[in-house]
């Protein structure tokens, strides 16, 4: 069996294993455009031309590279996931796909023969690209992960790119099966990372850290922008840090919050994370029984 197929079989069946967990979320989008992405890609390379002529072998190229384009897709989807515009941001994720693919379009279509031009803007495009999807997650706490992303990423468009970021010949002939195996090794740190054991944390603090860690960090750094702008606007003495809530001058809140302030602050939660995640996401987090809440401060105080 080819090898690309054996590494996409692998890759999904780790995504299959994390379809539980996102489904009733935002995250369903990206899901089904990396399970596309892995075949597409692994698929394009069992193409064989039916002849030596040029025109079949650039035909191939132009479905290969049309299947790498296919990498940014995921990220790009997650940069739009939020209700209620994340299903028509869907029709901007292809529309980027089909303006990535556009010079193998025109090579077989206009030029047929002809190598596709993947050079200047849009090859520095690409780069960018893979910068932005890689930190997206290295904000978060899979940065392992975040790195092995773009790895794949610049392994599985390295041709396309500039010409100074071009792989060595020598390294080029093995660069899809690197980048799928790239990919799936960030899956399996992603899933076989510990999770950190957050039970000592007040309840807000699990909420925004798990869903950090979710979306990722462009997303996080909006939801940080939001509830800041309304604790300084209302006057509220707490601030959303990266690592949790803390009062307005940086010092740690204080067990309980005025009741005013959490109830506000809790329906902060609902508003703007209930366009990424169901409210039982949010309510299964702040509202734990009061045993668990006993025995996390317990903890956190023989801390």
């Amino acid at each position: 069996m080819d090898l690309g197929i054996i590494l996409a079989c692998c890759a999904s069946g780790l995504l299959l294993g994390a379809l539980k967990r996102i489904r009733s979320t935002t995250l369903l989008a990206p899901w089904c455009w990396l399970i596309t992405t892995i075949w597409s890609i692994a698929l394009a390379h069992t193409l064989e031309p039916s002849s030596d002529s040029p025109r079949d072998q650039h035909w191939i190229e132009a479905l290969q590279f049309s299947a790498h384009a296919f990498v940014f897709c995921p990220f790009m989807s997650l940069l739009g996931a939020r209700r209620p515009q994340n299903k028509m941001w869907e029709f901007i994720v292809f529309s980027l796909w089909l303006v990535l693919i556009l010079p193998a379009l025109e090579t077989v279509l206009l030029s047929p023969g002809r190598q596709a031009d993947t050079q200047g803007i849009r090859a520095w495009f690409m780069l960018i690209l893979i910068f932005v999807s890689a930190l997206n997650v290295i904000l978060s706490r899979f940065w392992i992960s975040g790195i092995l992303v773009g790895l794949a990423q610049y392994l599985l468009v390295n041709p396309n790119l500039p010409d100074w970021a071009h792989l060595n010949e020598r390294f080029a002939g093995q660069a899809m099966e690197a980048g799928l195996a790239m990919a799936i090794l960030a899956f399996l740190v992603a899933f076989l990372i510990p999770k950190p054991n957050r039970k000592s944390l007040r309840d807000e603090d699990r909420v925004w850290l798990d869903y950090r860690d979710m979306f990722g960090g462009m997303w996080a750094l909006r939801i940080k922008e939001r509830i800041n702008t309304s604790a300084t606007m209302y006057d509220w003495d707490l601030r959303l840090t990266w690592r949790g809530f803390v009062t307005a001058d940086g010092s740690q809140l204080p067990d309980q919050l005025p009741a005013k302030i959490e109830k506000i602050l809790h329906n902060h939660f609902y508003s703007l994370m209930r366009k990424f995640v169901p409210r039982e996401w949010i309510t299964t987090r702040l509202q734990r029984p009061d045993s668990e809440r006993l025995a996390s401060q317990t903890e956190h105080d023989q801390a």
